[in-house]
């Protein structure tokens, strides 16, 4: 790459990290069902549910993303949401009413933590592995789900998995999906012409982002994965493309070695690179300092509601290290962290 950028949303996929013909497709098992994100995902699911087994009462965990809590609040079933992070897992069993009709959202954070279901009998146990796509075929929950394009270059999507084989429901198409699949992808494509100093204009790409989010947001419901966006994601070497980030992850922690206490995982199966500050101020000044490297961390995930999850989520930093990335790359943006972390010691913050 020419223009250096490091972190936000994918651009267009490398050659080096497509399927060819003698490889097989990560999700090539016939029962997976697809959607335009894995917010329809879970929408669709809850609804089917509802409609076909009489589930009742939904258990979701306070720290999460909260549009996902507000698009499902339009069913038919009661939304309980527990105290829950990735710094407290603690749960009070005897909050939960453990039977059929209830269920149980399995947060996988950040691909280091989710809490331990096995001790439910009765309850349907519902993985969100939107951080953690690897754990899908390892999974025993009784269904698993999670967003595509987090992890994959994809412009959107989502999928639905039943370890146990039980009956999936299938999402519905939209027009406005597909112009959403349009935009963003041709998002992608300039993004990574303007990557390579072959296309100039930042805010045009952008703008197909911005037009596309803007409708995916009036998207919530079950809608299918759109085919443009499917077929890119038949073409994707899902299984290469996560051991490249696994790869980055080891590469930056040898890096970061003096530095680990400012780390909240060093797995290298975790989503990226997890910081964990002291307090706010630290946080924001070590974004800031980054930013002004063109390294964009992000925040998972904003508008928590209880003081616990936003002291958590005011102290957390999520910094990107995917297939994207070569080595050199890595050194550069760790480099710049170390730098960060060190000016914000010495200012004493």
């Amino acid at each position: 790459m020419i223009n250096k950028e490091f972190g936000s949303d994918f651009h267009s996929c490398n050659k080096e990290f497509i399927l060819n013909k003698k490889q097989n497709f990560f999700f090539d098992n016939k029962d997976f069902s697809f959607f335009l994100s894995g917010r329809s995902a879970l929408y669709a699911l809850i609804k089917y549910g509802v409609e076909n087994y009489g589930w009742t009462k939904v258990y979701i965990p306070s720290y999460y993303c909260q549009d996902v809590i507000e698009s499902l609040s339009e069913l038919n079933i009661e939304i309980v949401v527990f105290q829950s992070n990735p710094d407290d897992l603690l749960l009070n069993y005897d909050f939960f009413e453990d039977n059929k009709t209830s269920v149980f959202i399995n947060v996988n954070y950040f691909g280091v933590k989710k809490n331990n279901t096995e001790i439910f009998k009765k309850i349907v146990v519902v993985d969100d592995l939107t951080h953690c796509i690897q754990g899908v075929k390892e999974s025993r929950s009784d269904y698993v789900f999670g967003s595509l394009r987090k992890q994959l270059p994809i412009p959107l999507g989502g999928f639905l998995y039943s370890p146990h084989k039980l009956k999936l429901p299938k999402g519905k198409g939209s027009i406005l999906a597909d112009q959403a699949a349009e935009n963003k992808t041709l998002g992608m494509f300039l993004k990574n012409e303007y990557l390579q100093n072959r296309f100039l204009n930042k805010d045009l790409y952008r703008s197909y982002y911005s037009k596309a989010e803007e409708q995916l947001i009036k998207l919530y419901k079950d809608y299918k994965l759109p085919s443009l966006a499917e077929n890119i994601l038949e073409t994707l070497n899902v299984e290469k493309i996560l051991k490249k980030k696994e790869s980055n992850i080891k590469l930056a922690l040898k890096h970061l070695e003096n530095y680990l206490s400012y780390l909240f995982s060093v797995k290298e199966s975790s989503l990226g690179l997890l910081l964990l500050f002291d307090s706010n101020t630290q946080r924001d000044f070590v974004r800031r300092k980054l930013i002004q490297s063109n390294i964009y961390p992000a925040i998972l995930w904003p508008n928590q509601k209880t003081d616990i999850d936003i002291n958590y989520q005011n102290r957390f930093l999520f910094l990107h290290l995917d297939y994207r990335y070569s080595e050199e790359d890595i050194i550069y943006i760790t480099t710049e962290l170390k730098k960060s972390i060190q000016e914000c010691q010495k200012q004493k913050l």
